[in-house]
């Protein structure tokens, strides 16, 4: 009994390790950078009717039309291909009747 036991203990540490390892990997992808649904990788794109929180080195792709929200300064960004520049806690409020292409970048240095 005690030989039958042995022969599975490599399988069942091999279980456990790649039990463990799923579970790390889903800790790590769904968190950090910022609040809202948005992946860690930057730039990012923001659909209509979204709002995301912006942390330092950061930067979204958003439509003619959002608002950036900062220290009781709201912005419109209009037009296209455009770069704004803002600080870590501006909140990035895209209406949900926006339409047209994210070709706007709203970045954080």
């Amino acid at each position: 009994m005690s030989d039958r036991c042995n022969q599975n203990k490599p399988l069942r540490m091999f279980r456990l390790v790649a039990l463990n390892c799923a579970v790390a990997f889903g800790i790590v992808a769904c968190g950090g950078g910022g609040s809202g649904s948005v992946p860690d990788s930057s730039p990012s794109v923001l659909t209509a009717g979204s709002s995301y929180t912006m942390v330092a080195n950061n930067s979204v792709m958003v439509p003619a039309g959002t608002t950036v929200d900062f220290n009781g300064t709201s912005n419109t960004i209009q037009g296209a291909n455009n770069t704004f520049n803002t600080s870590a806690g501006a909140v990035v409020n895209v209406p949900s009747t926006a339409t047209g292409p994210s070709d706007n970048t709203v970045t954080t240095e």
